[in-house]
């Protein structure tokens, strides 16, 4: 049976799960009497039952991933968490939707939980996936996916939407799956592309610079501003929330939204790069199992070396995006309202609506 360890729930947690087995610790702490608190929904009002006790802060839970999410905060005397939760939904066939709450701002708040996620496709997704998305609630979904991939891997219907919005910025990221019907036609499509000379010849290698130019280029493009701009004003509304935006892989057109709705409520640099990392942990096997069908077509190594490039999660292709704004703008309000066409009162609005204070007596 597969452990998984859950990353980046809040500072100070870790959460494995096997199977239906779970355990949750607080990390470097004292011998206390500790109380782990559970619920159905990501309020504290909800979080009352008592789940198990510990003097050294480590957990031991039988919870059905099937039934989840579940959402959790530990307290002592005058000493509790803020809510945290497994990040990565535990669908059977989807594995990159998460949970984006829990990540910390420059001034010391948190992103709540349970009200905006990111994911990967949704064409597959089995009964069981859509109960629980239907139990959170799914109000919005921001396809980022072209017409192509749109009508070849239609999404699943989850009962609870209300709004769906296509929202494609046309990126070079979508580019190889325009005329594909199904992974080995766009893994041949990608090679013959080499072999045709249609990549400059000075991208093939490893060092993934086509990637961070098409990153910077997420930043400025009129058709990416409509897309996105779509995006960051769904998210100013709440009567669309919970919200879930995504692609096809929940990497890169994924990735750029999410990047701008963190750095938007003014979450850390560090964080906002681990949760774009966090898809290439995810998808580790795959990406594994992509090179070796990549091989099977090619034995050119600068090629293999500029494919695999194209489908890693390096932390210089996101950061590419943030510098550019940086260089271009004097912050990222500045960025925010005059690129996207959102005002400084409903930005300020939108970090009432997605951020809390930290809990007392939670410092690490």
């Amino acid at each position: 049976m597969k452990v998984y360890e859950q990353p980046y729930t809040i500072p100070g947690i870790s959460v494995r799960r096997e199977g239906d087995e779970l355990r949750i610790v607080l990390e470097a702490v004292a011998p206390s009497d500790y109380q782990l608190y559970i619920g159905g929904k990501p309020d504290a009002k909800s979080i009352s039952q008592l789940a198990a006790k510990s003097r050294n802060g480590v957990f031991h839970l039988t919870l059905p991933a099937e039934n989840g999410p579940y959402y959790f905060m530990i307290k002592a005397e005058n000493f509790q968490t803020n809510i945290f939760s497994e990040r990565v939904l535990q669908l059977k066939e989807a594995i990159n939707v998460r949970d984006m709450g829990g990540y910390e701002t420059e001034d010391g708040k948190f992103v709540k939980w349970g009200l905006l996620y990111r994911g990967d496709q949704l064409s597959k997704l089995v009964p069981e996936d859509i109960t629980m998305l239907e139990r959170i609630g799914i109000t919005t979904l921001v396809d980022y996916r072209s017409d192509h991939e749109c009508t070849i891997n239609p999404n699943k219907k989850i009962g609870t939407v209300k709004n769906l919005l296509h929202c494609d910025p046309q990126s070079s990221f979508s580019e190889a799956a325009a005329n594909a019907i199904d992974l080995h036609s766009e893994n041949v499509k990608l090679v013959t592309s080499l072999e045709n000379g249609e990549v400059e010849e000075k991208y093939l290698n490893g060092k993934g610079e086509k990637v961070i130019l098409s990153y910077r280029d997420l930043v400025t493009a009129e058709i990416a501003k409509k897309a996105y701009g779509q995006f960051l004003h769904a998210c100013a509304d709440p009567d669309k929330l919970p919200l879930l935006h995504h692609c096809r892989g929940g990497k890169d057109r994924t990735g750029f939204g999410s990047m701008l709705i963190l750095l938007l409520l003014g979450v850390k640099r560090e964080q906002i790069i681990e949760d774009y990392i966090l898809t290439g942990i995810i998808r580790e096997d795959r990406n594994q199992l992509k090179y070796e069908q990549y091989r099977e077509l090619t034995s050119n190594q600068n090629y293999l070396d500029y494919l695999m490039a194209m489908i890693e999660t390096r932390r210089e292709y996101i950061e590419a995006s943030m510098d550019c704004i940086y260089e271009l703008y004097d912050s990222v309000e500045d960025y925010m309202i005059r690129h996207f066409e959102l005002t400084k009162e409903r930005i300020d609005a939108m970090k009432e609506i997605y951020l809390e204070e930290g809990s007392a007596g939670w410092d690490r």
